[in-house]
């Protein structure tokens, strides 16, 4: 009679303990996609918004007068009233990394009201929106550290902080 040198299966420790590590593995590269996913969208949404600056600023020869913020959802010059017209609603005005609760004002980007009223090509480098969390240094940035940005010619980036007031 042989001795049986190695055995045959696993036993349910060695199975768990497999299960473990890829679940854990498979949930981290899941986590990952969702969050490039959703600063994806969220870049998209931003260059949907430019798309209605583009042609507000046709129709009228400048950019248009909008709040840095909305004090309210039927703020007349709300992100999202000024440029509904054009486009702008929805879920485009949202950045979907960004928590709900930010979204009762009709947006929860923030416009540079620096622009107001001038024309784009007199504008050098210049930031057009970015999520209202980048005003505090309090929240964490909603993009792997990062927020995304559009700027006056039109590209899109996730960057550190823009040049903006900050709240305390």
């Amino acid at each position: 009679m042989r001795k049986k040198l190695f055995k045959r299966g696993f036993t349910l420790i060695e199975i768990t303990f497999v299960a473990g590590i890829v679940t854990s593995l498979s949930l981290g590269v899941y986590t990952a996609a969702m969050q490039r996913g959703k600063t994806v969208d969220c870049l998209n949404n931003l260059k949907q918004i430019y798309q209605a600056v583009s042609m507000f600023e046709q129709d009228n020869d400048s950019l248009p007068d909008i709040k840095f913020f909305p004090s309210s959802f039927s703020d007349p010059k709300g992100l999202h009233n000024v440029l509904s017209q054009y486009g702008a609603r929805g879920k485009v005005l949202f950045c979907p990394s960004l928590p709900d609760e930010l979204n009762k004002y009709g947006t929860n980007y923030i416009w540079n009201d620096t622009v107001n009223r001038k024309r784009i090509e007199n504008l050098s480098y210049t930031w057009l929106l970015t999520e209202m969390t980048a005003v505090s240094k309090k929240i964490p940035p909603p993009h792997s550290g990062m927020y995304s940005v559009i700027y006056t010619d039109g590209h899109t980036s996730t960057e550190p902080r823009v040049n903006i007031p900050q709240a305390e």
